[in-house]
This record gives C-alpha cells, sequence and structure tokens, in this order.
C-alpha cells in the first residue's frame, strides 16, 4: 500500500511529537468520556425505570384513606379515565428483632393481585398464599441488612399485638425503588422495611375486614392526572382521605426524578470545558508546528502543492490526535458509564438494569470532538493559505520584542533571566492567556466539585443541630389529646418533651398549589425550630404560617401574603392564612404555626402527633423499650441514627463523583502545561543553549522555563476560582427540588484544594519537562535557523 507523502509527513510529524499529541488527546478523551458517561448513566437510569415501571405496573396515583369501603372501588374505576384500580391495606408496624435495640419500622402492604398493580419481582422463594395468616414477603434490602431469607421467621407488632411471621420471599417493588422510612431523609434497610401480606391476613390484623386504607390506579394514556385526582378526592373526603397523589409526587420517584436532573446537568456542564480546553490546545500546537515548519511550507508549495492541500495535511494531523482522543473516550466512557449505572442499580433497587450504547450518542460525541479539534487548528492554518513560497522558504524574522506588549519587560528592573519570562509571556499575550484559561478550567472544576462537603456539613449543622435539636421524634400512631404529653415525659430518660401536631394540607396561592404537612410547635419551642435566613430562632406567631424558603419559592410568597388552607383531614377545612415570616430550610417543603392556632384553623381543637424528646444517653436502651411497648406510638426517628446513614450515604456518592473530577481536572492541568512547556522550549530552545554556552548551570536555564510555567499556573488560580464559583452556583440551581435545596457554601479550604492538586499536576509536567531541558543538545540546537 502506497501511503501519500503529506500523509506520511504527518504520521511522521506524530510520532515526532508524541509528548504533546497525547496531552491533547487525553483532553479531548475526557471531554468524550464525561458526555458518554453522564448520558450513558442517565439513559439506563431512565430506560430501567420505565421499563421497571411498565412491567411491573406500577400505579399512576395512590390515595390513602381511615378505612373505606370495598364497594367504593367500584364507584372509583367509574371515574372517567380510570384504567384499573387496586384496594390495599398499607399500615405501619413495628418489627422486633433480636440484638437490635433500636427502633426499627415496617410499611405492611397487601401482596398485589395477580395482574394487578405494584407487581413484586421475587428475588428468592414464593409469595404469601390466601389461606395463610403467618406467612409474608420482605423487601430485598431489608432481608439482606438481617439476614433474612425463605423459611426465616419475623417477629411484628401490628396494632399491638405480636404476630410471628414466616418468610415466604424476597422481593422488589416499583413503588420502592428508592424505600424510605417515616420522617427519614435516606434510605435505611437496617431500620425500615416493607412487608408483603395477603389481604385475609391484614383485615383481621387491622380490623378492616370489607374496607382499605389504600386506593392505587392506573390511568389511560393522556388522561387529566388533575381531574383523576380532584374526583378520588371527592369519593375518598368522607373516608377520611388524606388527598390523592399523583407519580411525580411519589417519594420513590420523586428522589429518583431528582437524581436523573443531577446527571442531565453534569452532561450539559462538563463535556463543553473540556472541549474548548482541548481547541486552545490544538491551536497553540498547530501553530508553532506551522512555524518551526515554514521552509518545508514553502519548499511544498514551490512543489507544486496547492495550498488546501498543504492545509488538508494539518487537518488529518490534528484528526489523528482527535481519532485517538475520540477512542479513548469511547471506551472510557463507556466502561465508567456501565459501572455508575451499576452503582445506581443497587442504590436504587432495580431487579435489571437496561444498559445499551446509543449510536447517535457515540456519533454526536465523536462529531463535537473532532469540530472543537479542528475550529482550534483553522486559525492556524490560515498562515498556511496566504504564506508565499518565497517568503516561506526565508528564514523568519527574529522576534522583535520590543515592540508591542513584550516591550514593557525592560521598563521593571529585574534580572535578565527574569526579563526573558515576562518578555516572552508579554510578547505573544493570546497564547499566554489561552494558557492561563485551561489551567484555570482545572482549578474551576476542582472547585465545583469540592463545595459539596462543606456544603453538606452545613445542611446537617443547620438542620440537626439549630433546627432539629431533639434526640427522637415520636410519633403516635393516630392523634392524641394533650395529656398523652404526660405519659411521655415520665418515660426513663426523657429530660425535656415538646409536643407538635402535624396536619396534611393543600396550600394554594394564585395559580400554584403544593401538599405538605403543617406543622405546629408551641411559641416558645426550644426543640424543633424555624429558623430565619440569618440562623436565628423565629418565634411562632399567634396566627398566621411561617415559610420554609423552598416553599415560598415554588408558590411565589412574601411575608404578609394570603394563602389558601385546604386541611386533608378531620373536618377539611378550607382557611385563608397570611404569611408571617420566611423561614431558612433544606429539607423538603416546610410550613409551621403555632400548635394552638393550627388546633383553631384546622377546627380540630387540641390535639398532639406526637412530641420531640431529649434524651438521657445512659437510659436511651430503656426509653425505647418502653416506646415499643407503648400502644400508642407509631414510629420513632432517632436524630444521631439519621445524620450517621445521611452522612454514610453522602459520602459514598460524592467520594466517587469527587474522585472523577479530580482525575480529569488533573488531566487538563498536565495537558495545558505540558504542551505550554514544550512550546516555550522549542521557542527559546537557541537562547537556553546559548545561555549554556556562557556558562549558566543546568538548574538555572530549567529555572527560565519553569518560571514562565509558575507565571501562568499563578495566575489561573483566582481566574479559577471565579470560573469555580459561578459553575457551583448553576449546579446548586441545578440541583434543589421540592426534596432538598443544597446550600451553596464555599470555604477557603475549597480553593486551597483545588490549587494544591492542580499546581501537584502542573508540578508532575514540569519535571518531565526539566529533564528536556537537561538533555538539551547543544551544538543540534544552535546549529538551527532559529
Amino acid at each position: 500500500m502506497v501511503i501519500p507523502p503529506l500523509r506520511r509527513k504527518a504520521l511522521r510529524d506524530l510520532r515526532r511529537l508524541w509528548g504533546q499529541a497525547l496531552a491533547i488527546a487525553l483532553v479531548l478523551a475526557a471531554g468524550v468520556a464525561t458526555l458518554i458517561l453522564g448520558d450513558g448513566a442517565h439513559r439506563a437510569l431512565s430506560d430501567t425505570r420505565d421499563r421497571y415501571y411498565a412491567d411491573y405496573r406500577f400505579a399512576d396515583l395512590s390515595s390513602d384513606v381511615v378505612r373505606a369501603p370495598l364497594a367504593l372501588v367500584d364507584d372509583i374505576r367509574a371515574i372517567e379515565g380510570v384504567v384499573q384500580a387496586e384496594p390495599r391495606i398499607v399500615k405501619l408496624a413495628r418489627p422486633e428483632i433480636e440484638g437490635m435495640t433500636e427502633p426499627a419500622s415496617v410499611l405492611l402492604v397487601t401482596v398485589p393481585q395477580a395482574g394487578g398493580l405494584n407487581r413484586l419481582h421475587l428475588r428468592e422463594g414464593r409469595l404469601a398464599q390466601s389461606g395463610t395468616a403467618d406467612e409474608a414477603v420482605v423487601s430485598q434490602d431489608f432481608a439482606t441488612a438481617h439476614g433474612f431469607h425463605q423459611g426465616s421467621r419475623l417477629g411484628v407488632v401490628m396494632n399491638g399485638k405480636r404476630r410471628d411471621l414466616t418468610v415466604t420471599g424476597i422481593a422488589l417493588s416499583p413503588e420502592f425503588i428508592y424505600a424510605l422510612g417515616p420522617g427519614e431523609m435516606m434510605p435505611d434497610p437496617r431500620r425500615f422495611g416493607v412487608v408483603w401480606m395477603t389481604r385475609p391476613a391484614l383485615e383481621r390484623a387491622f380490623d378492616l375486614e370489607g374496607a382499605f386504607s389504600n386506593v392505587v390506579l392506573r390511568l389511560a394514556p393522556g388522561v387529566p392526572e388533575s381531574r383523576v385526582i380532584a374526583a378520588l378526592d371527592r369519593l375518598t373526603a368522607r373516608y377520611g382521605g388524606g388527598g390523592a397523589t399523583g407519580r411525580s409526587m411519589q417519594t420513590s420517584h420523586a428522589f429518583l426524578d431528582a437524581e436523573l436532573r443531577q446527571l442531565g446537568a453534569m452532561v450539559k456542564v462538563l463535556p463543553p470545558i473540556f472541549l474548548l480546553v482541548a481547541a486552545m490546545l490544538v491551536h497553540m500546537t498547530l501553530s508553532r508546528l506551522i512555524t518551526l515548519e515554514r521552509e518545508q511550507i514553502g519548499l511544498l508549495k514551490a512543489l507544486g502543492y496547492r495550498p488546501v492541500q498543504i492545509a488538508q495535511h494539518y487537518l488529518e494531523f490534528v484528526l489523528m490526535i482527535a481519532l485517538g482522543g475520540i477512542l479513548a473516550g469511547f471506551v472510557a466512557g463507556a466502561w465508567l458509564g456501565a459501572g455508575l449505572a451499576q452503582l445506581y442499580a443497587r442504590f436504587f433497587s432495580f431487579p435489571f438494569l437496561v444498559f445499551g450504547a446509543d449510536v447517535r450518542v457515540y456519533g454526536l460525541a465523536a462529531l463535537v470532538t473532532a469540530v472543537a479539534a479542528m475550529a482550534g487548528a483553522l486559525q492556524s492554518l490560515r498562515a498556511v493559505l496566504s504564506l508565499p513560497p518565497a517568503l516561506a522558504m526565508a528564514p523568519p524574522a527574529p522576534a522583535d520584542f520590543r515592540r508591542g506588549a513584550g516591550g514593557m519587560a525592560g521598563i521593571f528592573p529585574m534580572r535578565q533571566t527574569r526579563r526573558m519570562v515576562l518578555r516572552h509571556l508579554l510578547h505573544w499575550p493570546f497564547r499566554t492567556a489561552s494558557s492561563v484559561f485551561g489551567m484555570a478550567m482545572a482549578v474551576a472544576i476542582l472547585v465545583a466539585s469540592l463545595w459539596s462537603f462543606g456544603s453538606i456539613d452545613h445542611m446537617i449543622r443547620v438542620t440537626f443541630r439549630l433546627a432539629e435539636r431533639q434526640d427522637v421524634k415520636m410519633v403516635f400512631a393516630a392523634p392524641e389529646p394533650l395529656r398523652a404529653l404526660d405519659n411521655v415525659r415520665h418515660m426513663p430518660g426523657v429530660m425535656a418533651a415538646e409536643p407538635f401536631r402535624a396536619i396534611p394540607a393543600k396550600l394554594t396561592h394564585a395559580t400554584r398549589s403544593k401538599r405538605l404537612a403543617i406543622e405546629g410547635r408551641p411559641a416558645d419551642a426550644r426543640l424543633s425550630r424555624s429558623l430565619s435566613p440569618d440562623l436565628r430562632p423565629m418565634p411562632m406567631p399567634g396566627a398566621g404560617l411561617v415559610a420554609s424558603e423552598a416553599l415560598a419559592e415554588a408558590l411565589a410568597l412574601r411575608p404578609g401574603d394570603l394563602v389558601q388552607v385546604e386541611f386533608l383531614e378531620g373536618r377539611r377545612r378550607v382557611v385563608d392564612l397570611p404569611i408571617s415570616g420566611i423561614s431558612l430550610g433544606y429539607v423538603g417543603l416546610g410550613a409551621a404555626m403555632e400548635i394552638g392556632a393550627l388546633g383553631t384553623a384546622s377546627g380540630e381543637g387540641p390535639a398532639i402527633s406526637g412530641a420531640n424528646l431529649l434524651l438521657d444517653a445512659a437510659q436511651e436502651r430503656e426509653f425505647f423499650a418502653a416506646a415499643a411497648a407503648a400502644p400508642g406510638t407509631g414510629f420513632l426517628n432517632v436524630t444521631a441514627l439519621t445524620v450517621s446513614r445521611f452522612r454514610a450515604t453522602l459520602a459514598e456518592n460524592i467520594t466517587l463523583m469527587v474522585s472523577v473530577y479530580v482525575t480529569l481536572a488533573a488531566i487538563i492541568a498536565f495537558g495545558v502545561v505540558y504542551n505550554f512547556s514544550r512550546i516555550a522550549l522549542s521557542e527559546q530552545g537557541r537562547e537556553l543553549a546559548s545561555l549554556r554556552v556562557l556558562g549558566f548551570t543546568r538548574a538555572e536555564v530549567s529555572g527560565v522555563i519553569l518560571l514562565e510555567l509558575a507565571v501562568v499556573v499563578l495566575l489561573a488560580q483566582p481566574l479559577g476560582w471565579l470560573i469555580g464559583h459561578g459553575i457551583g452556583r448553576a449546579m446548586v440551581a441545578a440541583f434543589s427540588s421540592d426534596l432538598y435545596r443544597v446550600p451553596f457554601i464555599m470555604g477557603r479550604e475549597v480553593y486551597a484544594t483545588a490549587s494544591l492538586i492542580v499546581i501537584a499536576a502542573a508540578i508532575l509536567s514540569a519535571i518531565a519537562i526539566r529533564g528536556r531541558i537537561d538533555r538539551l543538545d547543544l551544538i543540534a540546537v544552535l546549529k538551527t535557523r532559529e
């Protein structure tokens, strides 16, 4: 096979400049990999969710009631747009597990009917049979946490009575992909699980023969969800219906949807950064290569090669580098994307993973990367098209450092070597600025990822040290009269107890509405408090609501506005309440008011839903035992356990992502420094060799290039901090949802850590360049025409 001369030259140039080509290819590969990684994981998570929902008939709507007759289901099925309706019994219960002292809870759910909604995916064993009262299927994560398998025994206290159940199967459900215990922020499979039992068994346990406590619906495609919800709420209101919720408000789906939005944001932010830096590196490298090959370009033109052919030759050289980066990015992106998708599949409890390569994404990644590389080359290629042969074959005129910005170097009194560095940086301002910007982007990527550690610590401190200061939140199985607080105060280990009341409600302002639980607190609450934006406790007003910032933003509320409140239990009163203040809050949508005012507004009178408690640590075990034996206990939230699980889960996820960011930033830093230093070395090789001949030591000669690199790296730091700060703010806005709001906390340690990592990568690159300087062939360099 005969290789055309210009293509053979391109291959030789590639072999000669392999170091610079590799640095550019790595940056391009990072851009391709992040695009494929993010899109692949996003697509895998989305496709897996959609297929899982479809295969296992995940319901579109769900509604809780206190007790409704089964005959009501016929009326529900008659609602226009309802394809399927399935009544269920859903109740909380308390498991008794040997060796476990801290409180736990399980959600008891009716086993889905054959062909019904929210079907189970059995991992092991079989479903519970209708003729038995002691058989149960257990959720997989809960079973794994406690070592349950088919045939294991599980004690559960239901409605005040203990029952010993036999585990017949281990299963997953589309309803509990992200299984959160009541009041929890993160899944804790050790303390919360789902148990499916037959309808007759649950009917007898909770005295619900011929009745149901929950109904799930599937709608026909295109049917307005809001219309069905309104009709369903009208039917269930008289039976204590708390308001139907669509799939978007279902806890598991909402958390999964929030994760998908975060992945989508990552795909939009990172790849453009790498491709922009790569384009600048291509421009710097190619412009220098063309300058060094002036004589060859002139000779080629003299031999009859057209400018377009010569330009095509250099584009082929760039595309060879781009091809290497694209292929490496394909491999790395597919591997990392599959790994990330597998991690998500375990975290979100999927029974399978749909992960396939989308040819369109790979094609888009390749096209965008090639265009970015060629864009960096086009400006340099203009010199190829305009250079006359005679001028090209003549030696280039020496750089006149007295003209332009380089002439400023002579103004300042300094050592000669430092003047060389300054004039070289100022004489080519665009190249210097490009190098500074490329290095700044490496700093920015780290700043935009490392801020999350401080933000999470701030979020935990504000939420669990300043706002929710109780050791335990004790929630009753049903609202109790105020005297129930005296019984709680007399439990062992209780040092302080404050009551609270939680009533589900629908808040409407103008055309916007949200469903949440309004929490009533004592006016001088000390354990569970609302905080102002400056972190000061806010007293509960005698009338009106204190809305969280997230709720105020969602409903466009300001202090003094009236909001319509429709209570969704009891008398279901509808009242207009003023917004008395806006509070700081990072978890969910919050609304609070004075507990007595809440009872008056709802028409329910004085009652409490539970108590916030301070405990004597030495008597925790005794308290948990007493609380478990109390018939009115619904569930307990232990603050220390919640914070521990929250930290552990986030630490795993954040550490993984930050590790990826650090690697990518190091690639950018190494690529920019290596290319910049190689170009500087080729341009100043004659000068450096002359200094060696004049008696300068290797260290002094190396110092000229290394000082130039140090200036670029140091100038990049503040710019990188500024860009990273902006990217971090954009990420916070993209990640915020009704479920949680991440505070933006950027401490000095973030900037310091980001800079240290980039400087370390730059030092490694400088060490490689120092070796080349020490190995300069003085005779060969001095014989060159430059």
